[in-house]
C-alpha cells in the first residue's frame, strides 16, 4: 500500500514539474513575443510641407511539432544566420553566426531544445565565449504607412525572433550599450 501511494505521489509531482515547466516557457515566450514588438511613428512639418512616417512590427507565436521548425534562417542584411536542426522529440542543434560590432562571430548552438514556440540552448562562439540564448518562433508583420489609420503595405514572413544584448560600437567607433530586436526569416 505505502509503495503505490509512493508511487502516485511521485506521479503526481512528474505531473506538476511538467505543468510548471510548460506554464515557465509558456511565460517565456510571450515575454519575449511582446519584446520583440515596436511602433515607431514620426511627423516633421517645415512651412507648408509635412512628412509622416508610421512602422508598426508586431509578433505572434507560431507552433508547429519540433521537427517542422528545423532549416536556414537568416536576417535580411545577413547579419545574422542560423541552420537549425531538430530532432523529433525537441532537441535541437546548429551552427549560425552573429554580428557583434560589424565583426562577423560564428557560434555553435549547443544544449538546445524546443519547448512550443520557444527554442533555448547556448551559443558558443569559435572564442570560446558561451551565451544563453533564447529564441521564439513567430509570423512578424511589419505594417507601413503615413500613420496608424493610412497604411500603405503589410507584409507577414514566418521565422524566429530574439534579444541580442551587448555592447557595440556603431561605424563611427562610439561604443555603447543597446539591445537589438533580430528577426531570421525561414529560407
Amino acid at each position: 500500500m505505502l509503495g503505490r501511494s509512493l508511487a502516485a505521489a511521485f506521479v503526481a509531482c512528474i505531473g506538476l514539474t511538467c505543468r510548471a515547466y510548460a506554464q515557465d516557457a509558456g511565460t517565456r515566450t510571450s515575454i519575449l513575443v511582446a519584446s520583440l514588438d515596436k511602433t515607431k511613428y514620426k511627423k516633421k512639418e517645415k512651412k507648408d510641407i509635412s512628412i509622416e512616417l508610421y512602422v508598426s512590427i508586431t509578433n505572434e507565436a507560431v507552433i508547429h511539432d519540433a521537427y517542422d521548425y528545423g532549416g536556414d534562417y537568416a536576417s535580411d542584411e545577413g547579419d545574422y544566420g542560423l541552420t537549425l536542426h531538430v530532432e523529433r522529440a525537441g532537441a535541437a542543434s546548429g551552427n549560425g553566426h552573429d554580428s557583434i560590432n560589424d565583426r562577423r562571430m560564428s557560434f555553435t548552438l549547443k544544449d538546445a531544445s524546443i519547448s512550443g514556440a520557444l527554442l533555448s540552448g547556448t551559443k558558443v562562439y569559435e572564442n570560446g565565449e558561451r551565451r544563453t540564448f533564447a529564441a521564439v518562433f513567430v509570423n512578424r508583420t511589419v505594417a507601413t504607412g503615413k500613420n496608424e489609420n493610412e497604411i500603405t503595405s503589410r507584409e507577414t514572413k514566418f521565422g524566429m525572433g530574439f534579444i541580442q544584448p551587448g555592447e557595440w560600437s556603431d561605424r563611427e567607433g562610439r561604443h555603447m550599450n543597446e539591445t537589438r530586436r533580430v528577426f531570421l526569416e525561414r529560407r
